[in-house]
């Protein structure tokens, strides 16, 4: 039954992946949808807004041509000394550079 339930599972991401893969407006590379570059003042913006709500966020770094961005989620935070940490879990954290910055979006 837990074979079943792991095949099933797979299916549903390449079924996934393949319907993104055709359907999306924005370029996929290696599976990876690559959004557009985003303004600095509107990355400072909605980097400033996540700090003050404490939303949880989807932040997509910049890549070299011809490879997937890398593209993580979590709580952004600050320390006291200006350093924005991406907060993953309790045990893994990113420290995020504002230049490296892509893209930020709320996530669900």
């Amino acid at each position: 039954m837990q074979n079943v339930t792991v095949k099933r599972s797979a299916l549903s991401d390449r079924v996934a992946t393949a319907y993104r893969d055709l359907f999306s407006d924005l370029p996929v590379i290696n599976g990876q949808v690559v959004y557009p570059q985003m303004p600095k003042f509107q990355l400072d913006y909605f980097v400033q807004q996540t700090l003050d709500r404490h939303y949880l966020v989807q932040l997509q770094f910049k890549a070299p041509a011809g490879s997937a961005p890398m593209t993580v989620v979590g709580h952004l935070k600050q320390d006291t000394a200006g350093h924005l940490i991406l907060k993953q879990s309790h045990t893994l954290a990113t420290i995020v550079i504002p230049e490296l910055l892509r893209s930020i979006q709320r996530a669900k």
